[in-house]
């Protein structure tokens, strides 16, 4: 995807967040700019999660999603109580624990699920922009049992 196109439709999308969305759900916005969004999710009495969301060619490709600690150090291991999405293996390509959802650049590149293509969801609900993938982490995170 041509870089300003991508520049452009993350920017659209990112501008199109109510205000009040951040705080309302216990995200911590560490930093917003194209190409990445490097956010928290937060509660009390739960392990907080970091991710550094790169959204380079989006939407042509998924978001790659590296998943951090607090601080902000990519995770060698997975804290225990993390739902299933969030994959304690070694991703082949990074070595590290991955997202293993659809709508991640993990997800569609591994081997397990070269069939389950980006071009199949991405314009499904759930998948159609960066908040909607957002929400799905969250979402994701939040069955998790703290």
């Amino acid at each position: 995807m041509h870089l300003a196109l991508s520049r452009n439709l993350f920017e659209e999308q990112i501008n199109l967040w109510p205000p009040d969305l951040a705080e309302s759900r216990g995200w911590v916005i560490h930093a917003v700019s194209y190409p990445t969004v490097d956010i928290s999710f937060t509660a009390i009495d739960r392990t907080t999660l970091r991710l550094s969301c790169d959204f380079s060619d989006w939407d042509e490709l998924p978001p790659s999603i590296d998943l951090l600690n607090a601080e902000g150090v990519l995770l060698a291991k997975l804290p225990q109580k993390l739902p299933g999405v969030f994959n304690g293996g070694a991703h082949p390509r990074t070595g590290r624990p991955f997202v293993c959802m659809a709508g991640s650049r993990e997800f569609h590149t591994h081997p397990s699920h070269r069939n389950e293509t980006w071009d199949q969801c991405r314009d499904q609900p759930g998948f159609e922009d960066i908040g909607a993938i957002l929400t799905k982490l969250w979402h994701a995170w939040q069955k998790g049992t703290g």
